[in-house]
């Protein structure tokens, strides 16, 4: 329970998650939200960034085992080849459609307002170069656009946008869930433990290329927008593509959350007394950014028949 009276708001607070990017290591969001949910952490607030925007959309669906049930059939580099729609010409390495698919069987939920929890996602329109904020409207084409890695998954268009992975310009979401009406946000980042290392091939130098553009925005965005508290899984060998990794990414997740449930439970135990209008500050945010409804016409999960922009 809480009051809120104009600006102040006193007593429970609303905790947000803001899950982050990081291809196959994703897996380990799944262990994360389990064991906060065994530890009686109550999540109010959902928010994802490509890898993050996935789980996180099974968890505000309450759907969270239907993850892990996909996740445990991964057994090998070939299921993950299984899901690949190699595609020439559109835009990326791989098509989509197939995704899309694993997305239509698992998670039971169409529309964000379906959602059990606020949920959010983040991408980037490479149309305006700027961040976009998903969190209205169609779900399952939001997903798909939050994951499309440029160069490897062709970008997701509506209209004038050209949608590509949020992980461009706001790898771990905090702003978003602060946006959403977190006061408290619990950050987990599966970038800060990133190591050296040499890139082989052309895929490899790509992919390190777009890590290390995205690690010094991390950081830099970790400046204006903090998390409270941040859990961070140790997956130094964990490679892009190693989706049939789950159960050591999933026990990862457990462990690196365990880790600071002390510091959280902390946390919430204090009283909540302070402005939540002071906890965000829209005017952080560079006004060219768009919070973006997507709808879809009947039948399609991939196609945007209009769309609905203000300005945050």
């Amino acid at each position: 329970m809480h009051l809120e009276i104009g600006p102040l708001r006193v007593g429970k607070p609303r905790v947000g998650v803001a899950l982050g990017s990081g291809s196959a290591r994703g897996w380990s969001h799944i262990g994360v939200l389990k064991e906060l949910e065994a530890a009686g952490i109550e999540i109010d607030i959902v928010t994802g960034t490509s890898a993050g925007g996935v789980i996180g959309s099974f968890f505000a669906a309450d759907a969270i085992e239907h993850a892990e049930e996909f996740a445990a059939k991964y057994k090998s580099p070939r299921v993950t080849l299984s899901y690949m729609d190699f595609s020439v010409g559109a835009g990326g390495l791989i098509g989509g459609k197939r995704f899309v698919g694993f997305l239509e069987e698992y998670l039971p939920v169409r529309k964000f307002s379906e959602l059990k929890r606020s949920f959010g996602v983040v991408a980037t329109d490479l149309s305006s170069m700027q961040e976009v904020h998903i969190s209205d409207g169609a779900l399952i084409p939001a997903v798909r656009a939050t994951v499309a890695v440029p160069g490897f998954l062709s970008p997701e268009v509506f209209g004038d946008y050209q949608l590509v992975d949020g992980g461009l310009l706001n790898p771990v979401p905090v702003s978003l869930a602060r946006k959403l009406g977190a006061d408290l946000v619990i950050a987990v980042d599966l970038d800060a433990h990133a190591v050296r290392e040499k890139a082989e091939g052309v895929t490899g130098i790509m992919y390190r290329t777009i890590d290390t553009m995205m690690n010094r925005i991390r950081l830099e965005n970790y400046k204006s927008h903090p998390p409270d508290i941040s859990i961070e899984p140790v997956l130094h060998d964990y490679g892009f593509l190693d989706f049939h990794r789950s159960p050591e990414a999933i026990e990862e997740g457990r462990r690196a959350a365990r880790e600071k449930l002390p510091e959280i439970k902390k946390m919430l135990h204090r009283p909540l007394s302070r402005s939540s209008r002071l906890l965000f500050n829209p005017g952080s945010i560079p006004d060219a950014l768009r919070s973006l409804s997507l709808r879809q016409e009947t039948g399609s999960a991939t196609t945007g028949s209009s769309k609905e922009t203000d300005k945050t």
